[in-house]
């Protein structure tokens, strides 16, 4: 699965075709590689590390459209109490988010949107 975050660039610290048994031993702490897209092999796992430099809500998801329709993805909240928005602000995603829910487009959406 090639897994992408938004939001940030990672460090690759770890990434095993085995399950992982909990030790960070074998973690690559020194100058490991620098990606956006990781790829996380079957029946394995992905270690990242990345700084908390950019406070927001994230998104981090498989590449594959379809895989993450059915639920590979997740999303995180970094930093919480360093995001602040203005009222007026939230005004303008409310109204974001009823324009895109009364929009009736020319494509019927079938999948996740990312």
């Amino acid at each position: 699965h090639p897994i992408h975050m938004h939001g940030h660039d990672f460090w690759v610290v770890a990434q095993e075709s085995a399950t992982w048994d909990g030790s960070t031993d074998s973690f690559n702490l020194v100058n490991p590689p620098r990606r956006d897209v990781a790829t996380l092999p079957g029946n394995g796992y992905l270690a990242l590390a990345f700084r908390l430099d950019n406070p927001g809500t994230w998104l981090v998801h498989c590449h594959i459209a379809w895989h993450a329709s059915q639920g590979l993805a997740l999303e995180f909240v970094e930093s919480e109490s360093a995001i602040s928005i203005a009222q007026d602000s939230s005004d303008m995603f409310n109204n974001v988010c009823a324009s895109w829910n009364t929009w009736s487009g020319p494509f019927v959406q079938d999948d996740s949107g990312i």
